[in-house]
């Protein structure tokens, strides 16, 4: 599911002799407490430790910056070596340093963790991406926020130089088994509301132990880099594993993040559990 909004304003910008052009995905909201760091850094792990790919991440949330703690935390509990480059960089210049990343031509996708009330950067983030992910938690008061990502995305997307249509997808996260996520679907889905439904993802993120433990962690298994490095007993206990991470695959799928193949490829889910997964 995709959302009309402007299209690109033109050729992307940036000169590379490389064929090989960086996708750039984000993860952002104006609202912080979402789980979008969380969510943000576990796409660019998945991406770069099972799928084998080139991943650079912006720490572009200025509020709290945990993306950049993520891997110190990491390092402390024996995860070693990190696996991807992850630049700090909150300010509204984003755009230009996302493009400095696209020019070197050997980075397969560019993964940026965005938001928390710094609007200028959220729209230069939306100036350069490829996909957006706007996680909201199903209370009130983050759904009543919707309107505002959403407008700031139409704006920055008139200015998105990538030379392809920005998909952009709201998806409910931490949500616990209540009428809450109900009524928030039913809320983000009204096609009565100004400017339409949302384009909301059927794949939901449940408030999970495994999400919360993963925060500063590799979840396993993990590839032969890090068998060799002994974690502690009690980070063994708690290393979340990805089939712990509940319909973290499917957003991926319905997303378009990764393709169904991708996703079967991996051995992590089987056929049947992605069936249901529209794209």
């Amino acid at each position: 599911m995709t959302t009309p909004i402007p299209e690109p304003s033109g050729p992307p910008s940036v000169e590379t002799d490389a064929t090989k052009v960086a996708r750039v995905i984000a993860v952002g909201a104006l609202k912080g407490g979402t789980g979008k760091t969380r969510l943000a850094k576990l796409i660019a792990l998945f991406l770069a430790i099972v799928l084998g790919r080139k991943v650079v991440m912006f720490d572009a949330d200025s509020a709290s910056q945990t993306t950049s703690k993520w891997p110190n935390k990491a390092r402390l509990r024996g995860y070693f070596p990190w696996p991807f480059e992850i630049i700090r960089y909150p300010f509204a210049e984003l755009d230009k340093e996302i493009d400095k990343v696209k020019a070197r031509g050997d980075v397969d996708d560019i993964v940026v963790d965005v938001g928390g009330g710094n609007y200028e950067c959220f729209l230069a983030a939306v100036r350069r991406v490829n996909i957006l992910l706007v996680p909201l938690c199903p209370d009130e008061g983050d759904t009543e926020q919707a309107p505002q990502t959403r407008e700031a995305v139409f704006m920055g997307a008139a200015l998105n130089n990538t030379g392809k249509p920005l998909s952009m997808y709201y998806v409910l996260t931490r949500c616990e088994n209540s009428n809450d996520r109900i009524d928030a679907r039913e809320r983000l889905l009204n096609e009565d509301q100004e400017g339409g439904a949302y384009p909301l993802l059927d794949t939901e993120i449940p408030a999970l132990v495994a999400y919360k433990r993963a925060y500063g962690r590799i979840p396993g298994p993990a590839n032969d880099d890090f068998e060799d490095r002994a974690l502690t007993a009690k980070d063994k206990e708690e290393r979340p594993r990805w089939k712990d991470l509940k319909n973290f695959i499917p957003l991926l799928v319905e997303s378009e993040i990764i393709t169904r193949e991708e996703a079967l490829g991996t051995g992590l889910i089987v056929k049947r559990e992605l069936e249901k997964v529209t794209v």
